[in-house]
């Protein structure tokens, strides 16, 4: 959780054109700690709990059935399924999943960014929530039940993407080696692949994770919209031609040291049980 905070804290940071207040990852975490306390590296804990179980289960549950529904035979070897339809099965999974987690994801990027943004005068401006219960009535309350989906655009373009990667790169890249004999299947066989997946996943969903912390945790107007960007297209121009394109890539360690250990964890747990229950 410490590292997810630090990562969208990294995002956020210059978004709009604002003075940068981080240097790197240990700049961020220190000055948290020692500005907001420890318990600052564990906002938006609730948020994150209640996302993962319904996003994580949807992505993994969902990427069998989309990958037979396009026409493969479930008990076909893995080296007849064509990359694309892997690809496609897991972007799939991915966007439908995050769609329907997206109120959770708003909610843990408003809570881990609360007490961070500046006013014109560069001023903190006041914390606005006390948790995810407050956070949630106070967002259908100013903004409306739909601002629940704010965001929805730059959520699903990276779940799309990081479950697309994920999801398709262990699958191939496991075929690959199993193909070439490089390695026995087992648990060194699942970390290698799981790790070669991780960083495929972080490289290609980072710019959508940038757009989607800035857009759902950017200040708002009187009537709801957003102060600095307009939407998710509006973002990523914004943000690569004003700090450049690189800054599509901010929080990219934290992100990295994030995703990686989940998706080497998630992929050794399926594998066993998968070995356990066929």
């Amino acid at each position: 959780m410490p590292i997810d905070v630090v990562k969208t804290r990294l995002q956020m940071d210059g978004s709009g054109g604002s003075v940068k207040q981080y240097t790197g990852t240990m700049d961020c975490a220190s000055k948290m700690v020692k500005a907001e306390g420890p318990s600052a590296l564990f906002k938006g804990l609730p948020p994150a709990l209640v996302r993962q179980s319904t996003y994580g289960s949807l992505r993994y549950g969902l990427y069998g059935p989309i990958k037979n529904s396009l026409g493969i035979d479930p008990k076909a070897s893995k080296d007849a399924i064509p990359l694309w339809k892997k690809i496609v099965a897991g972007g799939g999974a991915g966007a439908i999943a995050s769609a329907i987690a997206n109120p959770t994801d708003l909610m843990k990027v408003r809570l881990q960014t609360d007490g961070m943004m500046k006013d014109a005068e560069g001023n903190l401006l006041p914390k606005q929530y006390n948790g995810m219960v407050d956070c949630f009535f106070k967002v259908v309350k100013e903004e409306g039940v739909a601002a629940l989906w704010t965001g929805v655009g730059p959520t699903v373009g990276r779940a799309t993407a990081l479950a697309a990667a994920e999801l398709a790169t262990y699958d191939e890249v496991k075929t690959q080696i199993t193909k070439r004999k490089l390695m026995k299947e087992g648990l060194p066989m699942h970390i290698t692949t799981a790790f070669i997946s991780g960083f495929v996943s972080t490289v290609v969903s980072s710019p959508f994770d940038v757009v989607k912390s800035r857009v759902m945790g950017q200040p708002l107007n009187p009537d709801g919209t957003g102060k600095l960007y307009g939407g998710m297209v509006d973002c990523f121009m914004k943000t690569s031609t004003n700090e450049g394109p690189m800054a599509l890539y901010n929080g990219f360690w934290p992100n990295f040291g994030r995703v990686v250990p989940r998706v080497t964890i998630v992929f050794i747990v399926m594998e066993q049980l998968k070995g356990v229950f066929g």
